[in-house]
């Protein structure tokens, strides 16, 4: 069959440029990962605040006082966690987004205050120093990225250098979640349980109607922390699979605009936006 040189010149730029472009695969990962992130700092915020509904739930039924400032000073070591669990929140954020940029052959850009906020991480409490340090990272990342120019052709070292970082944060976020949001929810449960229950018994005309309205009010506040409870579980998850997609991009960076990376990057995506929308059902 006769085929004219021009249309062959044409087919074989319109190859080459499919071959240049990455997938939309790697860039889907990259926004939808990105995304989920950004959810994750009212669940964080929520660690000292259970804290604090729980002391205010201990307290005694018929108590008339303001003792806010008591229940503060009691979850102290969760309010002090939160900015820096906060600030991890917004490198890795910041982080995520610079790589969708790579991926879409654009210049990095970030949020320059992720400078200072790395540099005044420090350890505190379940948050430690290889956190720390691992938040660092990936801020250099962002600084040499913008500064430097980075392009897809110097990705994949950058991104074996960075992939450490982001297993120790993906991993240290996790485990403070699974360990320490599990225990203050527990525990206002407990504390919630106790007052309807005080409620109900300090009734001198043991009034059925209000023990059935107490009931139902129990019944809205466990429903709310089983909530949160299933969206602590998402959160978890989704750092797993950021983690493991992560190190999928790291392992296959030189090559992106590959099959194998499409076949590979896209379940870690459809999971992701699947737990997101479950976690969305309580933040």
């Amino acid at each position: 069959m006769f085929r004219s040189p021009k249309i062959c010149w044409l087919a074989a730029c319109l190859l080459a440029l499919a071959g240049c472009a990455p997938p939309e695969a790697v860039r889907e990962f990259t926004a939808v990962a990105k995304d989920a992130a950004i959810e994750f700092p009212p669940l964080v915020k929520d660690l000292a605040e259970s804290c604090i509904r729980r002391q205010l739930a201990s307290r005694p039924v018929g108590e008339i006082a303001d003792v806010d400032e008591q229940a503060g000073a009691a979850c102290k070591s969760l309010s002090d966690l939160e900015p820096q669990l906060l600030a991890t929140l917004r490198v890795l954020t910041n982080y995520l987004n610079a790589l969708n940029e790579l991926a879409s052959d654009e210049i990095v850009t970030y949020d320059k205050q992720i400078d200072s906020l790395a540099s005044n991480m420090q350890s505190v409490g379940a948050f430690q120093v290889s956190q720390v340090k691992a938040a660092g990272g990936l801020a250099k990342f962002l600084a040499d990225a913008a500064t430097s120019g980075y392009q897809r052709k110097k990705l994949a070292e950058a991104l074996k250098a960075a992939d450490v970082h982001i297993g120790v944060l993906c991993d240290g976020l996790g485990k403070i979640i699974r360990e320490d949001y599990t225990r203050v929810l527990e525990n206002e449960e407990n504390a919630l349980r106790s007052r309807y229950r005080d409620a109900i018994q300090a009734d001198p005309a043991k009034n059925s109607a209000v023990a059935l309205v107490l009931q139902e009010y129990w019944r809205r506040d466990l429903q709310i922390l089983n909530q949160k409870r299933a969206a602590a579980r998402d959160f978890e998850e989704i750092l797993v699979k950021i983690r493991d997609g992560h190190k999928v991009l790291a392992a296959q960076a030189s090559h992106w605009n590959t099959s194998e990376v499409i076949r590979t990057i896209a379940p870690y995506t459809g999971s992701i936006q699947s737990l997101i929308g479950d976690y969305r059902k309580a933040f």
